[in-house]
């Protein structure tokens, strides 16, 4: 009898962990976005972000947060044919943070990226519906001898999880075939 009650007990613990076991969960490929007229692709999309327009001169991202949505603007100046001066870009956002309503710059920082040193600007000011951050992004375009610039707009009091965010969208950023230079 007790043969047949520890058989038993084997066969329900084998059922209890056979229910126990998870099942495999689905594996979902990352969005890759591409847009041909900037000359870039975004080789996973961070999932903080979804896509709001990925054609034409800007490729065009939101991402939700505890505040309020978050907007990021990816754009390309057009071909240089000299060198580009990054750091001449950050004054020039510092000085339009400090004359915007309500404007504050607060600093920027030199970043190593996988397509070469980008500078960032933060800053914030007054927008249509209350106090918003920014933080910019200024590199050189991976394919072409143009800036790259990112823009991300949120509401205050974030911008520790949004630079974040940003930081992983730009470690995406590869270059794709030839770019048409914008005008």
């Amino acid at each position: 009898m007790t043969r047949s009650l520890f058989a038993l007990s084997i066969f329900a613990l084998g059922l209890g962990l056979a229910h126990c076991t998870k099942a495999p969960q689905e594996v979902v490929a990352p969005e890759r976005v591409e847009n041909r007229d900037l000359g870039i692709a975004i080789a996973a999309l961070p999932s903080a972000f979804s896509v709001a327009n990925a054609s034409g001169p800007e490729i065009v991202l939101e991402a939700a947060g505890a505040a309020g949505s978050g907007r990021a603007v990816i754009t390309a100046g057009p071909e240089e044919q000299f060198g580009i001066n990054l750091i001449e870009a950050i004054k020039e956002r510092k000085a339009l943070f400090e004359s915007a309503p309500g404007g504050e710059y607060f600093g920027n920082r030199e970043l190593g990226t996988p397509t070469g040193t980008a500078f960032t600007a933060r800053g914030a000011y007054d927008g249509e519906y209350g106090p918003v951050e920014e933080t910019w992004v200024y590199s050189i375009h991976p394919m072409a001898n143009r800036v790259l610039t990112i823009t991300y707009t949120y509401p205050t009091g974030e911008s520790q999880e949004r630079v974040g965010q940003l930081l992983e969208l730009l470690g995406e950023i590869q270059g794709i075939g030839s770019a048409a230079p914008s005008e």
